[in-house]
């Protein structure tokens, strides 16, 4: 009786809410603040060029991804008087209210089933790399919330006859975050202009369009001079069914060698412990049970997870934080098989004991696969308090100098990626780790760059971390 309580709608929520602010206070606690790679110094820029917007009325300028995470960050960077705590505390949200509604949609499909919190507290919320998303300042976690959201309202609408327009206003909210969710949402878009034919609802598409034009204002207002910019993305270009089979490729983020090709990789979403770790047996009961998936739900989130995976198969990188996008829907899609499970006579005896097994399970995985996030982050910060009394200098760097300067560190930045230098300067400082990158960027502008400086200046080692980074001066 007592865990039937903690599964009403208002324990529920809280859990879902407090869980995840928990995380952050102890992961601060210990140094770490969810900037990480360098994604995630440009999301921080960009916030704080809006929030001088709101300030003086400057324009934020240009910018390549959507800008409704850095809008909406600003925002709650306004209330706690930090950017970069705005934004990680934005991810975290966007991670509560991705569980909470994610609940809120199993209920509305299966309302006499129960485990329902059960499945999405472990598998949802402890989910190793959907607890990470929200952890960190990236957009994946916001956008995943959108399409959640999109997700809740188009069954909402399906089963009760709802307004159909929260679906297209969200399904924008999470393209207006990040262009790739149209490949989740674009299935249930298309169903949603079929209802409103069917129902001759043009009042929601309306009121949809509107609200959807608002959601894009930010967009508009501060990239106006590059509204199509996406359209020039490398990879958007470089798809190819071609690689669906391969797992080598050489691109603009350098030669790429991974274990599986792309089409294997994708299923990851399904299969890995970072993401389920008993997917294998949860795909396997779903593929022994498939006539129970041509039920109207089941099949309409395979078609969104399916497109979504198709898409990333046909481009040359592989990233588990991508497929973290759809992770959500993928949850969705495997509840019937969660529940068969744990019919089992045995499960079902000691579901208590299996649940803190599993718990901690989640918990030693999310541990693993955070500890690389959070070891960049401290070298980030002792890299930073090396180079900080050599400030007012040029300073040639790669990968590390967006943090620098997200950081606050105050140089003249040379960046060894986007430019082939073929003088240097004496007095000027180069930081570089050649060893971390000479197989990945070999015959590329950064290895380039740091055999010019190798065989033809002297360098003088100021400093070094202890990961291998070392800051030289040029004599």
């Amino acid at each position: 009786m007592k865990f039937q309580k903690l599964t009403t709608p208002l324990y529920a929520n809280c859990i879902f809410i407090i869980i995840p602010l928990l995380f952050i206070i102890g992961l601060r606690i210990v140094g770490f603040d969810g900037l990480y790679g360098q994604d995630s110094y440009e999301y921080l820029r960009y916030t704080e060029a809006i929030q001088d917007f709101f300030k003086n009325g400057i324009l934020p300028g240009s910018y390549y991804w959507p800008v409704l995470y850095p809008f909406l960050g600003s925002i709650l960077a306004f209330l706690c008087n930090d950017s970069a705590f705005g934004l990680q505390l934005l991810s975290c949200l966007s991670l509560s209210v991705s569980c909470i509604y994610l609940l809120k949609t199993l209920k509305l499909l299966y309302p006499k089933n129960a485990y329902r919190f059960l499945y999405v507290f472990l598998f949802g919320l402890f989910c190793p790399y959907f607890l990470k998303m929200g952890l960190i300042i990236m957009s994946d976690a916001t956008s995943g919330m959108f399409v959640v959201l999109s997700v809740y309202f188009f069954f909402k609408t399906y089963y009760k006859k709802t307004s159909l327009a929260p679906i297209f206003v969200f399904a924008t909210c999470a393209f207006m975050t990040r262009y790739a969710s149209l490949f989740i949402t674009f299935p249930i878009i298309l169903y949603a202009l079929y209802l409103v034919i069917q129902r001759k609802a043009i009042s929601h598409l309306v009121l949809a369009t509107v609200l959807s034009l608002v959601v894009c204002v930010p967009f508009i207002l501060f990239q106006w001079n590059a509204l199509f910019e996406v359209s020039n993305n490398y990879f958007l270009h470089a798809w190819s069914p071609s690689y669906f089979f391969k797992s080598n490729y050489s691109t603009t983020d350098g030669t790429q060698a991974y274990r599986f090709p792309n089409l294997i990789y994708t299923l990851y979403v399904f299969l890995h412990p970072g993401f389920i770790f008993i997917g294998f047996i949860l795909s396997a009961i779903a593929v022994k049970n498939y006539k129970h998936y041509f039920a109207f739900p089941q099949k309409t989130l395979f078609t969104c997870i399916l497109l979504y995976i198709l898409f990333l198969a046909g481009i040359p990188f592989q990233n588990p934080r991508i497929l973290g996008l759809v992770f959500p829907l993928v949850v969705l899609f495997l509840f019937p098989a969660f529940l068969k499970c744990v019919s089992f006579s045995f499960i079902k005896k000691h579901l208590f004991i299996v649940g803190i097994l599993v718990l901690s399970v989640q918990v030693v995985l999310w541990s693993f696969t955070f500890k690389s996030i959070y070891y960049r982050v401290l070298l980030e910060k002792e890299i930073v308090s090396l180079v900080a009394p050599y400030q007012g200098e040029t300073l040639y760097s790669f990968d590390v100098d967006l943090a620098l300067q997200g950081r606050g560190m105050d140089f003249n930045y040379k960046n060894m990626f986007l430019e082939r230098y073929s003088e240097f300067k004496k007095g000027e400082f180069v930081l570089f780790n050649p060893t971390q990158y000479s197989v990945q960027w070999k015959d590329k502008n950064p290895m380039i760059n740091w055999n010019n400086l190798k065989d033809n200046y002297n360098l003088k080692l100021v400093t070094e971390s202890t990961k291998g980074w070392k800051l030289y001066k040029i004599e």
